[in-house]
């Protein structure tokens, strides 16, 4: 098998696969690349000037050198690979789909870290509600560097992708059950029957086995390896979130307390010196609200911190929450949001009882993963078998690969 590279540039930004050798007049188009690949080969036609090219599930025959298909003596694995992933350091680190959104994800936690200690902790007085303003620190330093960690990890780590096959040629039909919602289900982009409760990610472009979710703000599906990093990520998050709003909280209370003291002792306007702190009937609510804006508008930061915190943290909770049932109940994100086992309508055998199936979730062994190790390894293969031509052209891999068993279904997001 050959190789061949095509590069995507403004004078020819796509490069058309065909149904048969001798363009778009001898049977139409079966699809565009629109990107810069490289590709494998299949064979030629008998005046050597068409190849049989695969994007996977999509084969199609290409023009050579006309429309940029040259051949490949050796390329760099990243070159390979046919998801929308981003590849980092020659291919040693791949990162998701939505790698700025990863990237935004970082700068604001560590944004809001710095934050947190450079203004708000230094205002915090020696009384605590819970914590001294030293285990503040620590302990805030803690959950934000295993959030941190546990983003990483979640964003760089494979979640279990099912390697596609280019190749015009359908697999053989898996041996167990066959379609339907838990059965073995055919992807022609990816040109696998991919297991049960796996999913075909759009954003990625990739199969996922034991799919749960696409989450942008990872950037990357969360799926069977990497779903338990994720729920320790929502943890550490959820808890700094819920830390960082009592303290906001706390200082705010602070200066309420003291613009009250102040207009007791003189040094602010005085509002009512008879009535309390804090209003006990409806007639002192017009003292209390305009104290509280007083301490509003002395503290802003502090208010619009605790509130972006506070929203942060109820949106984070419900999402822990909501991930606390699925562990619970042995069922995945997207299983849960297409109602799979509602009403008893199929049986899931994964479901062990709860404690069990949290032992299976944080402290199975993790599947081993089907990718390479580093992509930034270069591919070379051998020259010498003379290339394989055709007799009879493949019209497409949409021809003869029967009766697609694929689902349609939106992948479910953060």
């Amino acid at each position: 098998q050959r190789y061949y590279r095509f590069t995507a540039s403004p004078s020819n930004p796509f490069a058309a696969l065909h149904k048969r050798p001798g363009g778009p007049d001898n049977g139409g188009v079966t699809g565009l690349l629109r990107r810069s690949a490289v590709l494998p080969s299949h064979g030629t036609d008998s005046s050597s000037n068409w190849i049989l090219v695969s994007v996977g599930g999509r084969s199609g025959w290409a023009r050579k050198r006309k429309n940029g298909f040259v051949l490949a003596r050796q390329f760099q694995a990243t070159e390979g690979w046919m998801g929308n992933h981003v590849f980092f350091c020659g291919g040693r680190i791949m990162l998701g789909s939505d790698a700025p959104l990863f990237f935004f994800t970082n700068g604001l936690l560590v944004v809001g870290v710095l934050i947190y200690f450079t203004v708000l902790l230094p205002r915090l007085g020696d009384s605590n509600w819970l914590l001294t303003v030293q285990q503040n620190y620590w302990v805030t330093a803690l959950l934000a560097t295993i959030s941190l960690t546990m983003l990483w990890l979640c964003a760089t780590m494979d979640p279990g992708i099912l390697p596609a096959v280019s190749s015009p040629i359908k697999p053989p039909v898996p041996e167990g059950n066959l379609g339907g919602t838990l059965g073995y289900r055919y992807c022609s982009t990816c040109n696998i029957f991919r297991p049960p409760r796996s999913k075909h990610c759009n954003s990625c472009n990739v199969c996922v086995s034991k799919f749960d979710h696409h989450c942008p703000w990872v950037g990357n599906c969360i799926g069977e390896r990497n779903h338990r990093f994720f729920f320790v990520f929502l943890v550490a998050l959820s808890a700094l979130t819920v830390l960082t709003t009592l303290s906001c909280l706390q200082l705010l209370l602070e200066e309420y307390a003291k613009t009250a003291m102040g207009e007791q002792s003189g040094l602010l306007p005085p509002m009512n010196n008879t009535e309390p702190l804090y209003p006990t009937d409806a007639s002192e609510v017009p003292s209390f609200a305009r104290r509280l804006w007083a301490s509003i508008m002395s503290t802003p930061i502090v208010v619009l911190f605790g509130s972006f915190t506070l929203l942060c943290a109820w949106s984070l909770l419900s999402l822990l929450f909501f991930h606390a049932v699925i562990i619970s109940a042995a069922q995945t994100t997207n299983e849960r949001v297409r109602n799979v086992y509602q009403f008893g309508r199929n049986v899931n055998l994964d479901d062990r009882g709860c404690c069990l199936n949290w032992k299976q979730a944080l402290c199975s062994p993790s599947p081993q993963s089907r990718l390479p190790s580093d992509f930034s390894e270069m591919v070379i293969y051998d020259l010498s078998q003379p290339e394989t031509i055709w007799q009879q052209e493949p019209t497409s891999s949409d021809a003869t690969n029967g009766e697609q068993l694929a689902d349609d279904e939106t992948n479910p997001r953060s």
